[in-house]
């Protein structure tokens, strides 16, 4: 039975690092990513060292028709295991590749666009409408489940060729688990846990509970706290260390009310 080993990053830089570090020490013969599964072949040709770091990232960027700034916050969180894999060796060939379609990508940044509305909206009015937030993480949510399938499909129908496979990923990955685990030997690694922001918070109560079940004042008071963590994002350099700084304010007070 072929074995694939799911890596669960965060959508942290830092989480990559970690990634790419653990990866030097895996036997491994295939490696999914998540990029476009169509820009698989620049993958390996990039880790060859047939184009360079910005050919690769240029590639991704006529594929996807995506601007600058939606590519760059990609690129930012996974530029370390990136800019790794030329220097990975090992025993034998290995090939990369991406698991996730690339409409995928080009939604991503309608959401994107859509929350930045709302948050601009939300700050000058005052007013936060549970009805437009809920709307959107529902489509954003159910969007992201049908990506599920697709990756299950490419994992599946690709992994199979391989003896070890690895996934890395910075979302949920148990029921792509549950999925795999009739045809492949699965490990799950857990490279961190960290406290979840507002917005992620809310998006586990609506995955959990349902988007109907979460009461609007439930609603408004994570969103209000998106916004006050969207404060640290605009104050320091990087995500990173926005959501340190973040975590170090909240927990005192999280631990004194536990």
């Amino acid at each position: 039975m072929p074995r694939i080993n799911l890596i669960l990053a965060s959508r942290f830089r830092s989480s990559t690092e970690r990634a790419s570090i653990l990866l030097e020490t895996m036997d491994f013969d295939a490696l999914f990513l998540g990029f476009p599964e169509n820009l698989g072949e620049s993958l390996n040709l990039y880790r060859l060292g047939i184009i360079s770091e910005e050919e690769l990232w240029n590639d991704y960027i006529c594929m996807t028709g995506l601007s600058d700034p939606f590519a760059n916050s990609l690129r930012y969180r996974l530029e370390p295991l990136i800019k790794k894999l030329p220097s990975i060796r090992h025993d034998h060939d290995f090939d990369i590749y991406g698991f996730e379609d690339f409409q995928y990508h080009i939604r991503l940044r309608g959401f994107a666009e859509q929350q930045l509305l709302l948050e601009f909206k939300s700050r000058a009015t005052g007013k936060i409408n549970p009805d437009e937030w809920r709307a959107l993480l529902r489509e954003e949510l159910e969007t992201t489940k049908l990506l599920e399938e697709k990756i299950v499909n490419n994992l599946q129908e690709k992994g199979a060729k391989h003896n070890n496979s690895v996934f890395i990923s910075a979302g949920l990955v148990n029921n792509i688990k549950i999925k795999l685990r009739p045809i492949f030997d699965v490990k799950v690694i857990c490279l961190e846990r960290y406290w979840k922001s507002p917005l992620e918070v809310l998006k586990t109560l609506f995955i959990l509970k349902g988007f109907d079940n979460i009461p609007d004042d439930i609603v408004k008071q994570c969103i209000k706290q998106h916004l006050k963590y969207l404060d640290y994002i605009l104050l320091y350099e990087n995500i990173d260390t926005a959501h340190e700084a973040w975590v170090r304010e909240l927990k005192p007070y999280m631990t004194q009310k536990s």
